[in-house]
């Protein structure tokens, strides 16, 4: 179960009754996912709120930093994933990732709306589907590690994919509540909806680890598919591995 600042963190500025609300739902016997964050990165763009609503399910509100919202998209590696009272299944346990993100409220708590994920690994996406009610993809991955440099290519089946090469920077100071750096990455709750209902799922983590990261290539298809149109460059922030646990969604509209 999660410490009290632990759901002070994930609240970010709700009221006494809302994390009173927060607090009970958390009261749940146990997480269901116990895995490792590894090689990921932030990209984000400013979209249109306007636009952006009229793209979420009824029930979540886009949240905005300064008046504006963001989509992201964001590369990484699953590792050592292992489910509540099982061992690791061999072919389970490491598999690639490629989300497409936005930011959302729903009761006054922020949290995260997948438009699409994208993984590497069949029986992850059928359990994803299925467990979370998440918008899972599957698509075939090609990583590589350079002296300097990470590559991730995405390809689903349709053809639709990505490629993104990045650069890890110099370590950033811990991302402070207020700033965008926070908005965007100190996230530990997800939405998910199925038949107009909307449920609701936490995820455990320290903080990010951010570091400054440099992406001199770029191309990608996978935020075009969601209806939104992005310009210009993203703002970009590598991150350090991360233990994380994850628990069962909960049906709140």
């Amino acid at each position: 179960m999660m410490t009290d600042t632990s759901i002070r963190s994930i609240g970010g500025g709700m009221t006494a009754g809302e994390e009173a609300t927060w607090r009970h739902q958390q009261d749940t016997p146990g997480w269901a996912i116990d895995m490792v964050w590894r090689d990921l990165l932030f990209m984000h763009w400013p979209v249109d709120v306007d636009r952006l609503q009229s793209l979420l399910p009824e029930g979540l509100e886009a949240d905005t930093h300064d008046g504006r919202a963001w989509i992201g998209l964001v590369p990484f590696t699953m590792d050592r994933v292992r489910m509540w009272s099982l061992p690791r299944i061999p072919g389970f346990t490491r598999f690639h990732e490629c989300n497409v993100r936005t930011y959302v409220k729903c009761k006054g708590i922020p949290g995260v709306w997948f438009f699409s994920l994208d993984a590497a690994n069949p029986l992850a996406v059928w359990t994803a589907r299925l467990i979370w009610k998440l918008n899972y993809v599957f698509a075939r991955f090609k990583v590589s590690h350079e002296e300097d440099h990470c590559t991730y290519q995405v390809r689903r089946p349709s053809g639709v994919g990505s490629r993104i090469q990045w650069r890890v920077g110099k370590e950033l100071p811990t991302s402070q509540p207020g700033t965008l750096e926070h908005f965007l990455t100190e996230r530990y709750c997800l939405y998910s909806a199925s038949r107009g209902r909307i449920w609701r799922g936490i995820v455990h983590h320290d903080p990010w680890q951010l570091c400054e990261a440099e992406v001199p290539e770029l191309h990608d298809q996978l935020v075009s598919c969601v209806g939104i149109d992005v310009r210009g460059d993203p703002i970009c922030h590598a991150a350090k591995p991360v233990h994380v646990h994850g628990w069962p969604i909960r049906r709140i509209r």
